[in-house]
């Protein structure tokens, strides 16, 4: 198997790895993971599709293939570099240090070209064919190939409020997307919203080529949401996240933030009984082992076990001093019937 590295986003303390980590699972043979360093996540897979990563991912900049892995220090990143066998192809260096790891991603860079020069082999800054990656964190250098980058700068240029229809309080791109990829979801399976609001999450799993399915109860809100949609292959209908005009088991995964705030309207007696309810529809619909990410204000664990779920990963993200979101990966069991 092959060692790659994931140069992580320091947006969230531990969405990045886990998002990297579920679709390592899904495009790839087989896996383990080898260590998992400060905003570096370090893998061994055989047959990993990296492209499809660098497609989907939002919290990772980078994948490298590992080509060794030494001390943070100059005369070990020496020999180690000295022991490499490149290919015979231009190439460039490029380091990245790790909030204050030392040494410095310059004298890195420097001591790489050094050695390498040593060797006979030159860089070429302006058109390289290979771009040589340092990434610099807890104490450990990782050399290797960069084979994937995330484009995103594109997250930013779908940043809510930039697009045609724009609501307050809504995830961003990068947060949106990155909670789909949790789900395992594949292109071409189906994905259910049930409180589609905007469809931020809806037009991230549409880019990623993901059949989509949005629910929103508000006319309004359905009506601009639509602008957003435009060329994408998203059904968007007004309807209640209680009575799903689904089949059982014909959805494939599931992402939700459900309502709240003053501003939330709600077609229930209470926000925990649009909970009960939509979670109930949500176990009829969604198909056995599959996966589903919720999105709440508060912790709702048990909520979720008794609708039959199960809680695999719950996450925080402080929005700001008043709310913080509470994220919860399930999987829908198998073995169990509709509750």
């Amino acid at each position: 198997m092959k060692s790659y590295a994931f140069e992580l986003s320091g947006e969230h303390e531990s969405l990045p790895r886990c998002e990297a980590i579920a679709l390592v699972e899904i495009f790839s043979d087989r896996y383990r993971e080898q260590s998992y360093l400060d905003q570096c996540l370090i893998v061994e897979a055989e047959g990993l599709d990296v492209r499809a990563l660098g497609d989907r991912l939002a919290m990772t900049h980078r994948i490298i293939e590992v080509m060794a892995i030494c001390e943070a220090d100059l005369e070990d990143l020496a020999r180690s570099v000295a022991l490499l066998s490149l290919p015979d192809e231009s190439y460039r260096i490029r380091a990245r240090r790790i909030k204050n790891a030392s040494p410095r991603a310059d004298a890195v860079e420097h001591e790489i070209g050094r050695v390498l020069l040593g060797k006979g082999i030159r860089a070429d800054l302006k058109s390289p064919n290979i771009e040589l990656r340092a990434v610099i964190t807890s104490g450990k250098i990782i050399l290797g190939v960069e084979v994937a980058r995330v484009d995103r700068s594109s997250f930013e240029a779908r940043r809510p409020h930039l697009k045609p229809f724009f609501h307050p309080g809504v995830l961003m791109p990068r947060m949106a997307r990155s909670l789909v990829n949790l789900t395992q979801i594949r292109a071409g399976e189906r994905l259910l919203d049930p409180f589609a609001g905007t469809c931020g999450i809806l037009v991230e799993a549409c880019l990623m080529g993901i059949e989509c399915l949005g629910i929103e109860a508000q006319g309004r809100l359905v009506k601009g949401a639509i602008c957003n949609l435009e060329n994408m292959n998203c059904a968007l209908v007004l309807g209640d996240a209680k009575r799903l005009a689904l089949k059982d088991a014909s959805i494939y995964g599931a992402v939700l933030d459900i309502p709240y705030g003053r501003s939330a309207r709600i077609l229930a007696s209470s926000k925990e009984d649009l909970l009960k309810e939509s979670l109930s529809e949500l176990f009829r619909v969604i198909r056995p082992g599959r996966r589903m990410v919720i999105v709440a204000d508060g912790p709702i664990d048990s909520q979720i076990s008794n609708a039959g779920f199960r809680v695999i990963q719950s996450h925080l993200d402080r929005v700001h001093r008043s709310l913080i979101r509470h994220i919860f990966l399930c999987q829908r069991e198998e073995g169990k019937d509709s509750i």
